[in-house]
């Protein structure tokens, strides 16, 4: 906001040049067709003629359906007058409280023919003023209406008393508040399916717009009322492809309009509301000149705002931000030009991807610091150029030790770089770059990088494995906890090939022992009908893995809970699990999350073609901080 020495000066407003006449905007055309909205669905019928009554200029109509509106506001109970007049064939007409008055005029062109509708108003608010063909060419000027009794006469004269004058007292408002827009109309070009009144319907959509073509184009805002104007909000149509370019002038009366915001470029970088500044000025009206954009002639607003202070201030209506798309973001808010690290706190993970591209005969692993400084992979790991989540993609490659399975994988990593400290210690000594249950003994807990933990995620299975052996094909781990040795959770997704929806259920493994396998939502089977319930490909959902340690007879067990969100709300949890005789209690153990994909089928024959892919949306782990030695 700037404060300048016209905010101490007095700005007078125009008087009625008739003691009882409404303010109607631009009545004789001089200004083109500014304050009247140009309704010609052809853009054929209606122009600015320079045959007149009075002044320079009036509007002219040479065929249906050629018709020009201006709406105003009309004072209850009161009564009217509406002049106006017409050379050649013409309608004039209003439309108010529900009915619409008209008079015509059979002229033969070479003279000026006043006419008049008198009508009286019950509820007040917008009434259109018109004119429209009537069978040939016909021109119309000075238009005026007359107020005659009621509260519109006391308006009319109240406003003829006297030049009245407006001032912005120093310091008298300081506040900066949404101004109500109580009417809106444009020059008459605009797109029929986009009128100015969706410039201030408070919807970001972009269909509900204002659109005008080639430069020149005005949108003008009516306040009702003189307020303090101190700055403008504009929503673009397109606002983060193109910049618009816009001039701002404004006017206590519609008719003197002194420029508050020389020609201006949008941002060109968001489709939300852009403010801008001018210098603190009495206003009633706000007129923004279109002039064009980078990529174009159309002028195309999807929301106006005024701010300032008097009084009609509102409530806000929002800027749209919460939908709207910011050059190089996505809809969710990622920045589409960076890797993964860019958009998701990966400095306490690495990750492994199937290719062996140092020739170690192993699956390359990325550390943390490489991993967070920026790496990514256009085949196997990398930001979706549409939504800007993070993608894992695993195909048949080389594997890890001690599997069998390729994988894109994140490995969790509490040292979050800290070189001093080892990966893990093989005899499964703890080390502060993993975790133990709360169930382990006091010194390995102390040992460890924290206690317990949660994983959070929000993903979607994208595509699974199709071709291969019937026991595994189809089959993508996106979670885990592994020990020092087994994995105390995998977490599973898995869609037969001819069924629509997957399932997912996880397994527990148990050192010296079987597995213990809990479906969540379907089952794990290799010939199961498809479940309409289950999850499909793309499907967003949320899956927490979480180990707490609940007493139970003087003794800690380590609980494991798995829930999945689905993207209605849904909350399906597994059983709890106690996993106190599962063997991970000792102090030679340790645990770390992984998040990815992990691919359970090793035997597809079309590599190129038939992979695991999965993209997260939200990723986060945590944990309690271990005690004090």
């Amino acid at each position: 906001m700037r404060i300048s020495s016209v905010s101490l000066s007095v700005l007078l407003a125009c008087g009625a040049s008739v003691a009882t006449s409404q303010e109607l905007v631009n009545p004789g055309f001089e200004m083109g067709w500014s304050g009247w909205t140009d309704v010609d669905p052809n853009k054929d019928a209606t122009s600015i003629s320079g045959h007149f009554l009075s002044g320079e200029k009036s509007a002219k109509i040479e065929q249906a359906p050629g018709r020009f509106e201006q709406i105003v506001l009309a004072e209850p109970g009161s009564e009217y007058e509406l002049i106006a007049h017409i050379k050649g064939p013409g309608t004039v007409g209003i439309e108010v409280d529900g009915e619409t008055l008209t008079v015509s005029s059979e002229g033969n062109g070479e003279e000026w023919i006043p006419v008049s509708i008198p009508f009286s108003t019950s509820d007040g608010g917008p009434m259109m003023i018109f004119g429209a063909a009537n069978g040939g060419e016909g021109r119309f000027d000075d238009f005026d209406l007359v107020a005659k009794s009621g509260p519109a006469l006391a308006a009319a004269e109240a406003r003829a008393a006297g030049p009245r004058v407006y001032t912005t007292i120093e310091g008298g408002c300081d506040r900066m508040s949404q101004l109500a827009i109580k009417l809106a109309s444009d020059n008459g070009t605009s797109e029929d399916i986009h009128p100015p009144e969706m410039a201030v319907d408070h919807d970001f959509n972009p269909d509900s717009r204002w659109s005008s073509e080639n430069e020149g184009k005005e949108l003008l805002l009516d306040l009702g009322l003189p307020h303090t104007v101190k700055e403008i909000g504009l929503a673009w149509y397109k606002g983060n492809e193109r910049q618009s370019f816009f001039e701002v002038a404004v006017s206590t009366d519609g008719t003197e309009y002194t420029s508050v915001i020389p020609r201006s470029p949008s941002g060109g970088s968001t489709t939300a509301i852009e403010r801008y500044d001018m210098d603190d000025t009495v206003a009633r009206f706000v007129r923004i000149t279109g002039l064009g954009n980078t990529s174009n002639a159309w002028n195309s607003v999807v929301e106006a705002q005024v701010f300032g202070c008097g009084l009609n201030e509102i409530e806000s209506t929002g800027d749209g931000t919460e939908s709207a798309t910011v050059s190089g973001i996505s809809p969710l808010g990622f920045d589409l030009a960076v890797a993964p690290s860019g958009n998701f706190d990966l400095s306490d993970w690495k990750i492994t991807i199937p290719p062996d591209l140092d020739g170690d005969g192993r699956a390359d692993e990325i550390g943390e610091a490489d991993l967070a400084g920026g790496w990514s992979d256009t085949d196997y790991f990398y930001t979706d150029p549409v939504s800007g989540a993070m993608v894992f993609r695993s195909t048949l490659g080389s594997t890890t030790p001690n599997s069998n399975y390729p994988r894109s994988e994140l490995r969790e990593m509490l040292r979050a770089g800290d070189d001093s400290i080892r990966t893990r210690i093989n005899d499964g000594t703890p080390n502060k770059n993993n975790w133990v249950f709360s169930s382990a003994p006091l010194e390995a807990q102390a040992l460890a990088g924290g206690v317990d933990g949660v994983l959070r995620a929000t993903v979607s299975v994208d595509q699974v494995t199709r071709i291969g052996e019937q026991g595994k094909v189809g089959r993508v781990i996106i979670g885990q906890i592994h020990a020092k040795d087994d994995e105390p959770i995998r977490l599973y997704y898995r869609k037969l090939p001819f069924n629509t929806h997957g399932s997912i259920y996880y397994a527990h493994e148990v050192p010296d022992g079987d597995d213990v396998y809990v479906d969540i939502i379907g089952g794990r089977g290799d010939r199961l009908e498809n479940n309409p319930d289950g999850i499909l490909l793309g499907e967003q959902f949320s899956y927490e893995i979480a180990v707490t340690g609940q007493e139970i007879d003087g003794v800690i067990h380590p609980m494991l809970d798995v829930t999945i969100t689905r993207a209605d709300g849904t909350v399906i949890a597994a059983p709890t699990l106690d996993m106190v005789n599962s063997g991970y209690s000792h102090a030679n153990d340790f645990m770390y999350f992984k998040a990815g994909a992990y691919s359970q089928n090793d035997t597809s024959t079309w590599p190129e073609r038939d992979f695991d892919q999965v993209t997260f949306y939200a990723l986060e782990n945590e944990h309690n901080p271990p005690p004090q030695n």
